[in-house]
Protein backbone atom coordinates (compact mmCIF):
# COMPACT_ATOMS: atom_id res chain seq x y z
CA UNK A 1 0.00 0.00 0.00
CA UNK A 2 1.25 3.21 -0.67
CA UNK A 3 1.30 6.27 1.24
CA UNK A 4 -1.40 7.92 -1.16
CA UNK A 5 -3.76 4.83 -0.70
CA UNK A 6 -2.97 4.80 3.17
CA UNK A 7 -3.88 8.38 3.21
CA UNK A 8 -7.19 7.78 1.26
CA UNK A 9 -7.75 5.08 3.40
CA UNK A 10 -7.11 7.23 6.71
CA UNK A 11 -9.86 9.83 5.20
CA UNK A 12 -12.24 7.34 4.16
CA UNK A 13 -12.33 5.70 8.06
CA UNK A 14 -12.65 9.45 9.14
CA UNK A 15 -14.98 9.98 6.79
CA UNK A 16 -16.90 6.71 7.68
CA UNK A 17 -16.56 7.34 11.41
CA UNK A 18 -17.77 10.91 11.20
CA UNK A 19 -20.90 9.99 8.78
CA UNK A 20 -21.56 7.03 12.14
CA UNK A 21 -21.12 9.55 14.71
CA UNK A 22 -23.68 12.33 12.72
CA UNK A 23 -25.40 9.08 11.80
CA UNK A 24 -25.96 8.29 15.26
CA UNK A 25 -26.43 11.90 16.50
CA UNK A 26 -29.43 12.25 13.86
CA UNK A 27 -31.26 8.76 14.43
CA UNK A 28 -30.82 10.20 18.80
CA UNK A 29 -32.63 13.29 17.61
CA UNK A 30 -35.04 11.76 15.46
CA UNK A 31 -36.11 9.17 18.14
CA UNK A 32 -36.15 12.59 20.91
CA UNK A 33 -37.66 14.46 18.47
CA UNK A 34 -40.56 11.31 17.92
CA UNK A 35 -40.58 10.58 21.82
CA UNK A 36 -41.84 14.66 22.12
CA UNK A 37 -44.02 14.25 19.61
CA UNK A 38 -45.55 11.12 21.07
CA UNK A 39 -45.92 13.08 24.50
CA UNK A 40 -47.51 16.10 22.69
CA UNK A 41 -49.77 14.44 21.21
CA UNK A 42 -50.66 12.01 24.21
CA UNK A 43 -50.96 15.68 26.09
CA UNK A 44 -53.50 17.06 23.34
CA UNK A 45 -55.10 13.47 22.89
CA UNK A 46 -55.85 13.97 26.92
CA UNK A 47 -57.01 18.06 26.92
CA UNK A 48 -59.31 17.54 23.66
CA UNK A 49 -60.62 14.39 25.85
CA UNK A 50 -60.94 16.14 29.07
CA UNK A 51 -62.56 19.09 27.00
CA UNK A 52 -65.28 16.59 25.06
CA UNK A 53 -66.11 15.12 28.62
CA UNK A 54 -66.77 18.45 30.09
CA UNK A 55 -68.79 20.44 26.86
CA UNK A 56 -70.54 16.39 27.42
CA UNK A 57 -71.56 17.34 30.52
CA UNK A 58 -72.51 21.19 30.32
CA UNK A 59 -74.56 19.49 27.53
CA UNK A 60 -76.33 17.29 29.92
CA UNK A 61 -76.75 19.29 32.62
CA UNK A 62 -78.64 22.52 30.38
CA UNK A 63 -80.39 19.20 28.39
CA UNK A 64 -81.78 18.59 31.97
CA UNK A 65 -82.33 22.29 32.79
CA UNK A 66 -84.51 22.67 29.85
CA UNK A 67 -86.67 19.44 30.76
CA UNK A 68 -86.99 20.57 33.97
CA UNK A 69 -87.82 23.96 32.55
CA UNK A 70 -90.57 22.34 30.58
CA UNK A 71 -91.65 20.00 32.89
CA UNK A 72 -92.58 22.56 35.10
CA UNK A 73 -93.79 25.27 32.50
CA UNK A 74 -96.29 22.35 31.36
CA UNK A 75 -97.31 21.48 34.91
CA UNK A 76 -97.81 25.69 35.15
CA UNK A 77 -99.90 25.37 31.71
CA UNK A 78 -102.41 22.33 33.25
CA UNK A 79 -102.75 24.33 36.72
CA UNK A 80 -103.53 27.39 35.35
CA UNK A 81 -106.03 25.68 32.87
CA UNK A 82 -107.77 24.11 36.05
CA UNK A 83 -107.93 26.74 37.72
CA UNK A 84 -109.60 28.99 35.11
CA UNK A 85 -112.13 25.91 34.36
CA UNK A 86 -112.95 26.18 38.20
CA UNK A 87 -113.50 29.93 37.58
CA UNK A 88 -115.72 29.52 34.99
CA UNK A 89 -117.29 26.96 36.58
CA UNK A 90 -118.40 28.89 39.09
CA UNK A 91 -119.34 31.63 37.54
CA UNK A 92 -121.74 29.01 35.01
CA UNK A 93 -122.69 27.81 38.45
CA UNK A 94 -123.73 31.35 39.54
CA UNK A 95 -125.79 31.84 36.42
CA UNK A 96 -127.36 29.07 36.73
CA UNK A 97 -128.64 28.93 40.57
CA UNK A 98 -132.56 28.24 41.67
CA UNK A 99 -134.20 31.88 41.16
CA UNK A 100 -133.94 32.61 44.88
CA UNK A 101 -130.54 31.86 45.71
CA UNK A 102 -129.74 33.81 42.26
CA UNK A 103 -131.21 37.36 43.02
CA UNK A 104 -129.76 36.74 46.44
CA UNK A 105 -126.12 36.78 44.57
CA UNK A 106 -127.53 39.95 42.92
CA UNK A 107 -128.64 41.59 46.19
CA UNK A 108 -125.18 41.12 47.71
CA UNK A 109 -123.86 42.71 44.17
CA UNK A 110 -126.04 45.75 44.67
CA UNK A 111 -125.01 46.57 47.92
CA UNK A 112 -121.48 46.49 47.34
CA UNK A 113 -121.91 48.51 43.98
CA UNK A 114 -125.04 51.20 44.72
CA UNK A 115 -124.08 54.34 45.03
CA UNK A 116 -126.02 57.79 46.55
CA UNK A 117 -128.46 59.47 44.09
CA UNK A 118 -130.70 58.49 41.61
CA UNK A 119 -129.95 55.72 39.52
CA UNK A 120 -131.57 52.62 37.20
CA UNK A 121 -130.51 49.17 37.48
CA UNK A 122 -131.04 47.15 34.14
CA UNK A 123 -131.78 43.52 33.92
CA UNK A 124 -131.48 40.84 30.98
CA UNK A 125 -134.79 39.48 29.83
CA UNK A 126 -134.89 36.31 31.32
CA UNK A 127 -133.76 38.05 34.78
CA UNK A 128 -136.48 40.63 34.40
CA UNK A 129 -139.41 37.74 33.54
CA UNK A 130 -138.59 36.28 36.72
CA UNK A 131 -137.96 39.09 38.99
CA UNK A 132 -139.34 38.63 42.54
CA UNK A 133 -141.82 41.08 43.26
CA UNK A 134 -140.02 41.88 46.34
CA UNK A 135 -136.65 42.76 45.36
CA UNK A 136 -137.08 46.55 44.54
CA UNK A 137 -137.70 46.47 48.57
CA UNK A 138 -135.12 44.55 49.62
CA UNK A 139 -132.87 46.82 47.29
CA UNK A 140 -134.48 49.87 49.11
CA UNK A 141 -133.83 48.05 52.57
CA UNK A 142 -130.46 47.16 51.75
CA UNK A 143 -129.25 50.98 50.63
CA UNK A 144 -131.12 53.16 51.78
CA UNK A 145 -129.09 56.37 50.21
CA UNK A 146 -129.44 54.99 46.93
CA UNK A 147 -132.70 55.95 44.92
CA UNK A 148 -132.87 53.56 42.48
CA UNK A 149 -135.59 51.76 40.36
CA UNK A 150 -135.27 48.79 38.12
CA UNK A 151 -135.55 49.55 34.31
CA UNK A 152 -138.31 47.48 32.20
CA UNK A 153 -136.40 47.52 28.91
CA UNK A 154 -134.37 44.75 28.60
CA UNK A 155 -130.33 44.98 28.71
CA UNK A 156 -128.01 43.34 26.41
CA UNK A 157 -126.12 41.37 28.87
CA UNK A 158 -125.76 37.38 30.11
CA UNK A 159 -126.41 38.03 33.72
CA UNK A 160 -126.08 40.41 37.04
CA UNK A 161 -126.99 43.63 35.88
CA UNK A 162 -125.95 47.73 35.11
CA UNK A 163 -126.30 50.50 37.40
CA UNK A 164 -126.94 53.71 35.47
CA UNK A 165 -126.00 56.76 37.06
CA UNK A 166 -127.01 59.84 34.81
CA UNK A 167 -124.20 59.07 32.20
CA UNK A 168 -122.22 56.38 34.30
CA UNK A 169 -122.77 53.20 33.81
CA UNK A 170 -121.61 50.08 36.67
CA UNK A 171 -120.68 46.99 34.80
CA UNK A 172 -121.98 44.38 37.50
CA UNK A 173 -122.46 41.49 35.09
CA UNK A 174 -121.16 38.20 36.34
CA UNK A 175 -118.81 38.21 33.74
CA UNK A 176 -117.14 41.58 34.67
CA UNK A 177 -117.25 40.98 38.10
CA UNK A 178 -115.45 37.65 37.60
CA UNK A 179 -112.79 40.10 35.11
CA UNK A 180 -112.20 42.65 37.69
CA UNK A 181 -111.25 40.03 40.64
CA UNK A 182 -109.48 37.45 38.04
CA UNK A 183 -106.20 37.51 39.94
CA UNK A 184 -108.20 37.18 43.36
CA UNK A 185 -109.95 34.57 42.27
CA UNK A 186 -107.15 32.81 40.36
CA UNK A 187 -105.52 33.12 43.93
CA UNK A 188 -108.00 31.37 45.74
CA UNK A 189 -108.59 28.69 43.30
CA UNK A 190 -105.06 27.93 43.19
CA UNK A 191 -105.05 27.35 46.83
CA UNK A 192 -108.17 25.05 46.98
CA UNK A 193 -107.17 23.00 43.94
CA UNK A 194 -103.43 22.72 44.79
CA UNK A 195 -102.48 23.57 48.43
CA UNK A 196 -99.30 23.91 50.06
CA UNK A 197 -97.92 21.26 51.76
Amino acid sequence: MTGLESIINQIAGDAQQEASGILAEAKGKAEKAAQEAKEEAKRQADAILQKGEQDAKEIRERAESAAELSKRNQMLSFKQGLIQEAIEGARVALESAPDKEYFDTLLQLYKRFAQKGQGELQLNKKDLARLPDDFLGRMKKAVPEADMHISQAPADIESGFLLVYGGMDINCTFRAVFEDAADELRDAAGRLLFPVA
